[in-house]
């Protein structure tokens, strides 16, 4: 980090599926069709190995257990195919708390999109919910070298805002999405099935939350303290 970053503001970067989209099935089912076209089918706990990961990186798993090893290139095309017409055939709906959270950050912190899409379907599923006016930067898998679990998503949505790592938040659903946002240096709001108490920061550097929902009331407080100092 260079010297300027103690004196930059926080922000607050989301993940889009699963946190601003309820676009978990939509993946599922295109790695289920995928999967298809190269003689696999997927158990749920290969889905579950593949929820959050970019693209590429489930292309290489897929190619791993799939009969007769295709091509990679070709489990990517096809992947990203089937990404698609699962993204365009969806109702897309913001998961639950989403725009009203948006619109009390919005102004106060500064916002971004850090995600492993690929970046039209992307840009595609924050047009279609109408929320791109909310960020100032949206990153994909696509504009950076690596993807999460590495931190560099959470890196290059940081410093397209402005703020610092240290004092910023991530919003997550994924480990992949979590481990790639503490890595940068984020807190961690985690949206989880299962709910916990929240986690001391000194002791947890990574997880300042654990929720059910976004309609969480100890979000906000959180989000608009250190983040706006």
């Amino acid at each position: 980090m260079s010297a300027g970053h103690g004196t930059q503001p926080g922000g607050v970067v989301f993940d889009c599926d699963g946190v601003l989209a309820d676009t978990t099935s939509c993946w599922d089912a295109a790695f289920c069709a995928a999967a298809r076209e190269f003689g696999l089918i997927l158990g749920s706990g290969q889905l579950t190995e593949l929820r959050g990961a970019a693209l590429a990186s489930a292309a290489q798993r897929m190619r791993a257990w799939s009969p007769g090893s295709p091509a990679l290139e070709e489990i990517l095309l096809v992947l990203h195919e089937q990404l698609v017409l699962s993204i365009d055939a969806a109702p897309l709906a913001l998961i639950e708390g989403v725009r009203d959270l948006l619109a009390e950050l919005h102004g106060r912190v500064r916002l971004g999109v850090a995600s492993n899409s690929p970046r039209g379907v992307l840009l595609r599923v924050l047009a279609r919910l109408d929320i791109t006016h909310y960020f100032a930067t949206a990153i994909s898998a696509e504009d950076v070298a690596r993807p999460k679990p590495a931190p560099d998503p959470y890196l290059a949505a940081c410093e397209a805002l402005g703020v610092d790592p240290r004092r910023s938040f991530a919003i997550e659903d994924s480990q992949v999405g979590i481990r790639s946002a503490a890595a940068a240096g984020l807190a961690v709001v985690e949206l989880a099935e299962t709910p916990a108490p929240s986690l001391g920061l000194a002791r947890r550097p990574d997880r300042a939350l654990r929720v059910r929902s976004l309609t969480d009331q100890r979000i906000r407080p959180l989000l608009l303290g250190p983040a706006t100092r």
